[in-house]
């Protein structure tokens, strides 16, 4: 696993330096995750993957060494980049249960990885894709008690920025009320991207579990500090 600096987890340019979806280590043994922010994400949130975009009737072509290895929806107005190291289901139609990920994207075709060409070709008749945002972050839903979840942000993110994500160790995470003690984190307050109090009589199947408190915060809407275990 890649060793950072202590300063490299807290820069957050609006260029992709790293490889997205990879995970670091600094020196004091914490774990990382790089990932691109979709939106304005502020100190100590909670974060995960966006929504997936299902995408309808979309057709396929080759490559110079006839590899299907790009898929197009006419007219989509994607932007061009957006779904770099996405991954791809196709879930209905010709072609359904293949599965790849994007190496990049034009406004209205996805390129595959080589590695991951489709062997069979889509129909624009009838085949349908999901494309799921796993190197991308968001703030955590309101009460939403069971997500992916990806890691907490340690400094502010703006919309666009690439940067780590906190997975494994001691940090900060934004809670919407005054958390106690040992007491374990979940997502599912009434704020975007903070934390609630789990609720002990369920288990990692009834709520996503964030950490655990190691230093109570005295008001709502404050950090504590939490000894998070996000994988």
């Amino acid at each position: 696993m890649k060793t950072l600096t202590f300063q490299s987890v807290f820069d957050t340019p609006a260029t992709r330096l790293g490889t997205l979806n990879s995970k670091a280590v600094t020196p004091d043994g914490r774990i990382w995750e790089y990932l691109h922010a979709t939106e304005a994400i502020s100190q100590y949130m909670v974060v995960s993957a966006p929504a997936n975009t299902d995408v309808d009737t979309v057709s396929s072509s080759t490559n110079g060494a006839s590899q299907v290895v790009f898929v197009t929806e006419a007219s989509a107005g994607w932007t061009v980049g957006d779904f770099q190291d996405h991954w791809i289901l196709v879930d209905d139609g010709t072609g359904e249960g293949q599965l790849a990920k994007v190496k990049d994207n034009t406004a209205d075709t996805l390129e595959l990885y080589v590695d991951h060409a489709f062997g069979t070709a889509l129909a624009v008749a009838d085949s349908d894709i999901v494309i799921r945002h796993e190197p991308d972050a968001e703030k955590v839903a309101i009460t939403v008690l069971v997500t992916p979840l990806k890691g907490v942000a340690q400094v502010a993110f703006a919309s666009g920025d690439y940067g780590y994500f906190l997975c494994r160790g001691i940090g900060g995470v934004l809670a919407g009320e005054v958390i106690t003690i040992n007491v374990s984190l979940t997502p599912g307050d009434d704020t975007e991207g903070t934390a609630e109090i789990g609720d002990t009589a369920k288990g990692p199947f009834d709520e996503s579990y964030i950490g655990r408190c190691l230093v109570a915060n005295t008001t709502a809407d404050k950090a504590a500090l939490v000894d998070v275990n996000i994988f």
